[in-house]
């Protein structure tokens, strides 16, 4: 089931068609503009619009006028970036799944990279953040309904060939695109499909295989042996990132000891060179 609201670009119908009858989806709605896809995905969960036998369903839209990031960020996309969620059936009874779903969907964009774009390839900002070529290129936000506790709304978005201003960016993120990285001009929805399928594909391969998900995110997390902050009990505490636990968590040796963080988000701690 395909529908398609709007004067829509004819490549990201296309690449919609091939995902749907590769039978890497089984739905999607695809609009011109929308203030955020999650949104959109977790209005139709409230509404009971969304179907499980119809899933994984993708929710696509060539512009969002209020895409969401974690913790309150918020970014304009434009004909540069990629911006889409996918709806799909989680077990939420499983503790541990549900911890390492951030780390596979991540993965799952780093691989497409390193695939497509070799020899380049992409690091990983636990829990979900994807850098190349020093700057991020792709960020995720996963959200859940309390309406539907056993989908879950996986939300991304991709500087394909252009880098959007974040708002709220106090923490000076540094920003990539594809085709600043690569060097050549890349169209947006001509990577829309592999990298939908490699998402997919890697969360699948984490319902039944958690320990490669673990192992390879720490091969490439961003953050191993590196000075960080972070919040923990609403105050900011510094230590040195010790890698990423067997459950997805990461490990941060601070002077009480190794700590345990399950969730939240930590940044590199930046020396100033007076």
């Amino acid at each position: 089931m395909f529908v398609a609201d709007g004067d829509v670009e004819l490549a990201g119908i296309r690449a919609v068609e091939s995902l749907i009858s590769n039978e890497v989806l089984a739905s999607a709605d695809y609009c011109e503009t929308t203030s955020s896809t999650n949104t959109r995905a977790l209005v139709d969960i409230r509404n009971g619009d969304v179907e499980e036998a119809l899933l994984p369903k993708c929710y696509l839209a060539d512009g969002q006028t209020a895409g969401r990031g974690r913790h309150g960020r918020s970014w304009q996309s434009d004909g540069g970036t990629l911006t889409f969620s996918v709806v799909m059936k989680q077990r939420m009874s499983d503790v541990r799944q549900m911890q390492i779903l951030p780390l596979a969907v991540g993965l799952g964009v780093a691989r497409f990279i390193d695939f497509e774009y070799a020899p380049l390839q992409a690091k990983l900002k636990w829990p979900n953040d994807v850098n190349l070529g020093g700057g991020k290129v792709a960020g995720v936000l996963l959200e859940t309904s309390g309406d539907a506790p056993g989908l879950t709304v996986i939300g991304v978005g991709m500087n394909v060939s252009s880098e959007p201003d974040l708002q709220n960016n106090a923490q000076g993120v540094s920003l990539r695109s594809l085709t600043q990285v690569v060097g050549r001009i890349i169209h947006r929805y001509d990577v829309f499909a592999p990298l939908v399928g490699s998402i997919v594909h890697t969360i699948n391969e984490a319902r039944t295989d958690f320990n490669s998900i673990i192992e390879e995110f720490r091969g490439r997390c961003l953050l191993t042996g590196q000075e960080i902050s972070f919040q923990y009990q609403n105050r900011e505490c510094f230590g040195v990132c010790q890698g990423i636990s067997e459950h997805g968590a990461l490990l941060v040796r601070t002077s009480h000891g190794v700590q345990t963080i399950n969730s939240g988000e930590a940044r590199l701690v930046r020396i100033s060179k007076g």
